[in-house]
């Protein structure tokens, strides 16, 4: 078993928040860098983002299966967390526009 997967572990059996902690510190770095890059440069909405992964994780912990790899889950999910929030910011703005156009 993996440090990361040991921390996961720890967290969903004793609600550790060091373990927790941990395991944002190891992995905040690849979050933020994913969501930065999706989002255009934009560093505020990539926190919002990277905010939002993690708090996905502790609420989905328990359901995370022992063969995910926690690097990889969080990728994939900052990606698809990334892209919800341009899909609505586009829509918002497109919004915005045509109540201006009327």
């Amino acid at each position: 078993m993996t440090k990361a997967r040991t921390l996961l572990a720890e967290y969903v059996s004793n609600g550790s928040d060091a373990a927790f902690r941990e395991l944002v510190g190891r992995y905040v770095g690849l979050v933020y860098s994913t969501a930065l890059r999706r989002v255009g440069g934009d560093s505020h909405l990539a926190e919002d983002i990277a905010q939002t992964v993690f708090v996905d994780l502790a609420r989905k912990a328990r359901s995370l299966s022992e063969e995910v790899m926690l690097g990889g889950w969080l990728h994939r999910h900052t990606c698809h967390v990334a892209d919800t929030v341009l899909r609505g910011e586009r829509r918002r703005q497109l919004r915005e526009r045509q109540s201006m156009d009327v």
